[in-house]
């Protein structure tokens, strides 16, 4: 059985729908604050359980994989040294760790590419540095992790998730789901700088067939960049979205005090074990576009 983390967020609302796709419902578990009509869910209160807490649930010899998805994630840059939520995705993985699953041999731990520091381009053998507190918080969570599983003798996957866009991004203040509400509402679209600056993005689609494929991966690969190689400048993103919007608006440039940087990846790691192909960035922008035009706001792949 596979307990999934963060099974309501962005990223595990999708994982959570191909995990019961793959494995059946009855072999997936949503470790959640609130119940998923349908599902098997247990409750965590904010983590505020022992570590009997899936024995007294009748889950403890089941369980044999967690695929720890759920974090504070920031929604924007401001949010980033939030001390408070970002100590929690320390104290979370600890709490999980802890607990009493004796059939435990797999931990997927889904971290970020803010663990990096400024580079020119992203692999797995750049410079680590966060510069947030998030970014410290999930650096430590995967520390954690290596930790208990030489100790334990047990199998763990990290996971660094890049600049994912797709249907269910649009809490987030984003390029993307930003553009598109604009788009709808015929609005102006605001660009700081010229938007020359480079952006590589990875479909949502693409994320979770990874993070399943990494489930049945045996071998120890170390960290790996769930990242895409679909780079485009933030100018032509926005004239994309336009083409494939229909939509005339008006496109503002502003005034940018700091200097453009280009953020690109190399996902040659991600390609070679995890992941054979990827979605064009057009496929994407134009699902991510229908879903945000769809009035009852569901989402299926």
């Amino acid at each position: 059985m596979i307990l999934l983390t963060g099974a309501s967020g962005f990223i595990g609302k999708h994982l959570h729908n191909a995990l019961i796709k793959k494995f059946g419902a009855d072999n997936v578990v949503a470790l959640t604050s609130e119940p998923i009509p349908g599902a098997n869910c247990l409750l965590h209160n904010n983590y505020h359980f022992e570590p009997s807490y899936f024995a007294e649930n009748g889950y403890a010899d089941a369980i044999e994989v967690i695929v720890h998805a759920g974090a504070y994630t920031p929604k924007n840059a401001s949010q980033a040294n939030d001390y408070l939520k970002c100590n929690q995705n320390i104290y979370n993985t600890e709490k999980l760790l802890s607990s009493d699953l004796p059939k435990l041999q797999k931990v997927i731990y889904l971290s970020t590419l803010d663990i990096y520091g400024k580079t020119d381009v992203v692999s797995e053998s750049s410079l680590v540095e966060p510069v947030s507190l998030y970014g410290y918080s999930k650096l430590y969570g995967e520390k954690m992790i290596a930790a208990w599983g030489n100790e334990k003798h047990k199998k763990f996957q990290i996971l660094r998730i890049g600049h994912v866009y797709g249907p269910g991004e649009e809490n987030y203040q984003k390029i993307i789901p930003v553009t598109m509400k604009n788009l709808i509402n015929n609005q102006p679209i605001q660009i700081w700088g010229n938007g020359k600056e480079i952006r590589s993005f990875i479909y949502i689609k693409d994320v979770v067939e990874a993070i399943v494929n990494a489930i049945n991966l045996d071998e120890d690969i170390g960290p790996v960049n769930l990242v895409g190689n679909n780079s485009i400048s933030i100018l032509e993103l926005v004239n994309e979205l336009i083409r494939i919007s229909g939509h005339k608006v008006a496109v503002e440039h502003v005034a940018s005090a700091g200097a453009g940087r280009d953020l690109v990846f190399d996902n040659s790691k991600l390609r070679k074990y995890l992941l054979q192909s990827e979605t064009s960035l057009d496929k994407g922008l134009t699902e991510e576009w229908h879903y945000m035009n769809r009035s009852d706001g569901e989402y299926i792949f």
